[in-house]
């Protein structure tokens, strides 16, 4: 007969009943007796099986022990066997849906997700749970619950020491995530900490594409600072200004070499178009002209192809067509060149419509300027920046909502439309005030999203 595990804790009850049985210098034989098998008291001395009340009482008799204290070490293994049998349930769902977003089927892996209450999850799966149905509702720009999911994973952090090696990684792209997240939401100062924590958690193991991922957020964040301190007339620091915009490029410059290295040359395109606000901003003009020029020889054939197989790659290459195009146009429209800026304009709508929501938005509100500078009497002005706010109305582009409506807004004032302009800024501070109360959310509501 195979001796019991010298590994089973005497806390247990398995450990417990041989402990006392070695201690009166029992053999498995002796204790068994006539009424049970020998191998049936070296399963339960493992802990391999659930005795039965009768079994308790018998084992206590025989070994001279309190059936109370043999009931209640019963009662925590089979709580033990529950907790652990949950966990590799969990364990599963979180696999399986992980699987299902790595092959980019993110509605399966949101199906298996979305139901969880967290209350019912061993807390040591609660983060990582939440934070992959965040990255589902991110991948599906559901940015609100994205936060929240976000948030509560970080909640349920344990501590650093107890984290796996193989889990820190994870821990990681929560950061990265919720920094993209709030960024999206147009929360800069949040967006900027988890972007600082993201960088200084990577090292050489870190795949070169998170980490370029992470400098273009600091560029995006960096950038838009630099725009509200030029905004704010009365509080304008020049030195602060440029000292943002040299940042942002340096951030910029660094994605772009990374996804270069990686040959991931439409992203380093992209990264390109980012690089050409900051240059513009910094006065570079005629350089900016140039390189925009090349993006739009390289990438325009896209304009003419239906979409291939890969759709998200042919959207990326108008993605680049689009923002490129809008940057020339805005130069042409600084130049007062009217009509090759509305030119530009019309090119960059063309391609935004086969690309994101975010584009076609700014396309429109590009060509709303110039049409503007034009003729500000122009009906087709108001219709541009109307597009623009009806482009983005299913999206959660809190930030790039609040652009759209503050620039129809300003057009209406011009023309004389103040109570509908009063009407479009009330919805400016409605969406305003829903950022910051999510924002200000400390915990997220148990209840199926």
């Amino acid at each position: 007969m195979p001796r019991p595990s010298k590994h089973v804790s005497p806390d247990t009850l398995g450990g417990r009943i041989r402990a006392a049985r070695e201690c009166r210098h029992l053999s498995l034989a002796d204790v068994a007796g006539d009424r049970y098998s020998t191998s049936l008291i070296s399963q339960i001395e493992r802990n391999r099986v659930d005795p039965s009340y009768e079994s308790l009482r018998f084992l206590a008799t025989r070994l001279e022990l309190p059936l109370e204290d043999l009931d209640l070490l019963a009662q925590q293994h089979r709580e033990t066997e529950v907790e652990a049998r949950e966990y590799k349930s969990y364990e599963d769902i979180r696999n399986e849906a992980a699987q299902h977003l790595a092959s980019k089927d993110v509605h399966k892996a949101l199906d298996l997700l979305k139901d969880l209450h967290f209350s019912q999850v061993p807390p040591l799966q609660r983060w990582r749970l939440a934070a992959l149905r965040g990255q589902c509702y991110y991948t599906l720009r559901k940015f609100l619950k994205a936060q929240q999911d976000f948030v509560y994973a970080l909640q349920e952090l344990p501590k650093q020491e107890w984290i796996l090696a193989d889990q820190q990684g994870e821990q990681m792209l929560l950061h990265l995530h919720l920094a993209n997240t709030y960024r999206q939401l147009q929360l800069p100062h949040e967006a900027q900490e988890h972007y600082t924590i993201t960088l200084s958690m990577m090292n050489q193991d870190t795949p070169f594409g998170l980490v370029a991922e992470a400098h273009w957020g600091m560029s995006l964040i960096a950038f838009t600072q630099a725009r509200r301190i030029l905004q704010n007339r009365q509080q304008t620091d020049p030195s602060q200004h440029k000292q943002l915009l040299l940042m942002a490029l340096e951030h910029a410059e660094n994605a772009r070499v990374l996804y270069r290295s990686i040959g991931q040359h439409l992203r380093a395109a992209s990264v390109t178009c980012q690089i050409a606000d900051i240059d513009l901003a910094l006065g570079n003009t005629e350089k900016v002209y140039g390189y925009l020029q090349a993006l739009l020889s390289r990438w325009s054939h896209a304009l003419n192809e239906p979409a291939a197989t890969d759709k998200k790659r042919h959207q990326e290459e108008l993605c680049v067509v689009a923002a490129s195009a809008r940057t020339l146009a805005e130069i042409e429209l600084e130049r007062e060149n009217y009509q090759e800026a509305l030119c530009y304009a019309n090119r960059s709508l063309q391609a935004a419509q086969g690309s994101y929501k975010i584009r076609q938005a700014e396309s429109y509100t590009t060509r709303g300027r110039i049409l503007a500078a034009i003729n500000p009497e122009d009906p087709q002005v108001e219709e541009a920046f109307r597009k623009a706010v009806e482009v983005l109305a299913d999206t959660e582009r809190v930030g790039a909502k609040i652009r759209a409506h503050v620039l129809l807004s300003q057009h209406l004032v011009k023309i004389g439309k103040i109570v509908e302009s009063e009407q479009v800024m009330e919805r400016v501070s409605l969406l305003s005030y829903l950022v910051s109360a999510r924002s200000s959310s400390a915990f997220l509501e148990d209840v199926p999203q």
